[in-house]
């Protein structure tokens, strides 16, 4: 019988980006104002990026605005499976953070104490007319 490797020595375990739930939507004000349909979030699988506005459309299939913090558009679009044999530029997919793979690297607590998964929120961008560095 074969052995497996033992984990490296400086290997981590994942370690979340926690927030109370005040401090998140301080966060989320922060980056893209108060408006949260304007919020994006970034898929931990596949990395694409959606607005909570972008769920609007998909309301019929069951999606609501704050499904972007924890599942990728692709679960209403059409997107392909999450850990199939997917190219690199593959997106959107299905992955949704509340699953058995719960890889959402933001916890939010809420004010009933209860903890939540959700994806990390996009960069803002820079004003129009501004060149990013």
């Amino acid at each position: 019988m074969k052995r497996a490797k033992a984990p490296a020595a400086d290997l981590k375990p994942f370690e979340p980006i926690r927030y109370t739930h005040a401090d998140w939507i301080a966060e989320g004000t922060r980056r893209f104002g108060s408006n949260m349909m304007d919020w994006r979030f970034v898929c931990p699988v596949c990395g694409n990026i959606a607005s909570c506005e972008d769920f609007r459309v998909f309301k019929d299939r069951g999606s609501e605005p704050n499904s972007a913090t924890c599942e990728c558009i692709g679960r209403y679009s059409g997107g392909k499976r999450a850990f199939d044999n997917r190219k690199k530029d593959d997106k959107p997919c299905n992955y949704a953070g509340y699953g058995l793979f719960q890889l959402s690297p933001v916890r939010v607590t809420l004010p009933n104490g209860k903890e939540i998964h959700a994806f990390a929120f996009d960069e803002p961008r820079p004003p129009e007319g501004v060149n990013p560095k």
